[in-house]
């Protein structure tokens, strides 16, 4: 069934194909699209009206205007009305760009229908510059025609001869012109009287820059002695610059920043100068009034915050209290109050204490914000080069019994096996900024020629001492047992065995970002010691050394630094487990081979590990599109299996590997994909190896 008004619309179509089909339909470029069949409809009080021919675009700024109209008339439908309604509708096109618009009217079954003939738009044509030339004439036109061709389909060339949009367009220019300096510059437009036979009309726009203005000495009174010397550089960097309202101003603000954000909260800033009437130098000068320095009295969560969420604010930012208010120090311990997961929205704001001016200023952190859904049930699934295809659910609860603790629980299938584990983390252990953790695993890892049962428990507790400075001090304990049909007692270690671990790590980070780095470096260390437990004959000393230099080359490009050491002292490879050897080789180290797979392996493929390995590794990426980039990289590392067992032993058989690959950044980290090609191939390897991961290697 085809309605009135889809026909309408049907027969329309129909009759335009025809036209174009015998060559004679009209075609100009840019031209303005037919007005829908369909009139537009507006009642306000007892008035119902309709307007027909014009284009969605032309009601959208019509439509306010015709209310407008009819909220002052505020009476019935009468024929006065209708005219004015019809002589403003015309007015007001003719001002958005349809000079030769017309509007009839007429009164039918109660309603004013309003009959518009928009005619062919006029366009902007040939800009002719003349006066002073203080700025190139390519950046003066994107000024100028700036409101018009921000509209959605404008004409790039010849947009809409709109008189408003080219006088705001005269404004941002002479706006422009005076943040140059020159304070007394004027735009002037004279528009050509009719559009010509295209439709373009001509502007003519006679620019008048005056004279221009400078900054000159800028001198700054009544600032802390403790930020003279930070205010000074700022300062420093003004004179010879453009002088204008606007840039003074922003002076102001910055040096009350500086104040407001190491603890001078009641700031103010005002300045003083003399402008001539020639231009030239203009000296400033600031004064502050920064009042008194305020020391944080107490952390002060909204209300509305659940008591676990208030337990971990206020002892999350228990150690700024006492101190003077420092928007970094701040700004650090509301990120870590984010790191916790509990918070979907923080906002931290110093307030004043009212009390005796002459005495130090208190002040209070008033928290809002918003908490994260505490309870999430999760399913994945994903593949990767070592592991192979994975599915897991998980449950988290990041406000256990209203505790601000985090109960996770996750089961997760692979090709090695299963894992399930589940934890408890507390990010205020103690209501101290300490955080602590428990968990509890179960694991089947049966990739090679061995089956290994495992149980364990592992506890920690952390915390982020400075922005870029973390520490952490753990035990753990486990329960193995190995199975196998193939290997030797000496390729696998002991076949069931009890191992309790006592350490701790360290790690400097001065990355922008942890997972998405551009630019910084890290260094991480972790010792760990292991006891024999239970007649295991298992003790041993890891240490694992780990760092990366991010360093930009342009905008879009990066090149990366890296290197690893791990060793084990205290017992040979053949001593250790299987899984607790130090191994090399994977998407992280050498990327030439397979995970775990650069050093000896057995008859049937299983890694045999050693004691002690060493990466380096250099890679160079380009961003080749918005969030995705082209990487290449050269890795070298080797794996030492010496007997020594009192000393470090580096392996000099140092294998290599060249490759590329690509990153597609996500915001918990890129998915990579690199392919390594073994430059130093041997009898019975692999030419190269394909990795898919997340995360960078370093």
């Amino acid at each position: 069934m085809v309605t009135r008004s889809q026909s309408g619309k049907l027969i329309a179509a129909l009759h335009g194909c025809l036209l174009l089909w015998l060559g004679i339909a009209p075609a100009m470029r840019g031209a303005e699209p037919e007005p829908a069949g369909e009139p537009f409809r507006l009642r306000e009080g007892s008035v119902s009206l309709r307007v027909h021919g014009i284009t969605e675009t032309a009601w959208e700024g019509l439509e306010q205007m015709l209310k407008d109209q009819l909220t002052l008339h505020g009476g019935g439908i009468t024929a006065p009305l209708a005219d004015d309604l019809a002589f403003f509708t015309r007015q007001h096109l003719l001002r958005a760009g349809w000079p030769e618009a017309e509007v009839r009217w007429n009164i039918e079954n109660d309603r004013i229908h309003l009959r518009a003939e928009t005619g062919r738009p006029a366009r902007v044509g040939a800009l002719a510059w003349t006066g002073g030339r203080v700025l190139p004439e390519d950046e003066m036109r994107r000024f100028l025609l700036r409101p018009a061709l921000e509209k959605e389909g404008a004409d790039k060339r010849h947009p809409l001869w709109v008189d408003s949009d080219l006088n705001s367009g005269a404004a941002l220019l002479t706006r422009r012109l005076r943040s140059e300096g020159y304070l007394l510059a004027e735009a002037a437009l004279t528009p050509a009287s009719e559009p010509g036979a295209d439709g373009l009309r001509a502007l003519a726009i006679e620019v008048k820059p005056g004279p221009q203005f400078v900054f000159g000495g800028v001198a700054l009174d009544g600032a802390p002695d403790e930020l003279s010397g930070e205010m000074s550089r700022e300062i420093a960097q003004t004179p010879g610059q453009p002088f204008n309202e606007a840039a003074v101003q922003a002076l102001e603000r910055r040096l009350n920043h500086i104040a407001v954000s190491r603890g001078w909260l009641s700031s103010v800033t005002s300045s003083e100068y003399h402008l001539g009437s020639q231009g030239g130098t203009v000296d400033v000068t600031l004064r502050m009034a920064p009042g008194a320095r305020a020391r944080v009295a107490r952390a002060l969560p909204h209300e509305g915050f659940s008591r676990g969420a208030r337990r971990v604010l206020e002892a999350g930012f228990r150690e700024a209290e006492g101190e003077w208010y420092s928007s970094k120090d701040t700004d650090f311990l509301f990120r870590r109050a984010l790191d916790t997961g509990m918070f979907a929205r923080l906002d931290v704001e110093p307030v004043i204490q009212p009390g005796n001016p002459e005495q130090p200023a208190l002040a209070d952190l008033v928290i809002s914000g918003e908490e994260t859904k505490p309870r999430t049930l999760g399913f994945e699934a994903g593949y990767d080069t070592f592991l192979g295809p994975q599915a897991g659910v998980n449950y988290r609860n990041t406000n256990l019994r209203d505790t601000g603790v985090t109960l996770a629980t996750e089961l997760n299938w692979s090709a090695a096996g299963p894992l399930g584990f589940v934890s408890l983390m507390d990010p205020a252990v103690f209501n101290s900024s300490h955080s602590g953790s428990v968990r509890l695993a179960v694991e089947t890892f049966g990739l090679y020629e061995y089956t290994r049962y495992g149980s364990s428990l592992h506890a920690e507790l952390a915390r982020r001492l400075t922005p870029f400075f973390s520490y952490t001090a753990f035990f753990g304990a486990s329960v193995n047992s190995i199975s196998t049909d193939t290997l030797s007692s000496e390729e696998t270690g002991p076949g069931t065995y009890t191992l309790a671990t006592l350490g701790g790590s360290m790690m400097l980070d001065f990355r922008d970002s942890p997972v998405l780095p551009t630019k910084g470096w890290f260094l991480s260390a972790r010792l760990e010691t292991t006891l024999d437990v239970m007649g295991s004959s298992v003790g041993f000393l890891r240490t694992d050394l780990r760092g990366a230099w991010h360093l930009p080359v342009t905008k879009k490009s990066r090149l990366t630094l890296g290197g690893a050491l791990m060793s084990i002292q205290g017992a040979s490879a053949e001593e250790l487990p299987v899984d607790a050897r130090v191994f090399n080789g994977g998407p992280n180290s050498v990327r030439a081979f397979a995970e775990r797979e650069l050093g000896p392996l057995t008859t049937g493929g299983t890694p045999l590990g050693g004691t002690s390995a060493l990466l380096g590794t250099l890679e160079f990426s380009h961003e080749i599109y918005p969030n995705l980039e082209f990487a290449v990289f050269g890795d070298i590392g080797s794996l030492g299996r010496g007997s020594n067992t009192s000393a470090l032993d580096i392996s000099t058989d140092f294998r290599q590997a060249a490759g590329a690959g690509l990153r597609y950044k996500l915001p918990f980290g890129p998915v990579r994909v690199d392919y390594g090609h073994n430059t130093s191939r041997r009898s019975g390897e692999k030419s190269g190896m394909l990795h898919v991961t997340v995360g960078f290697s370093f």
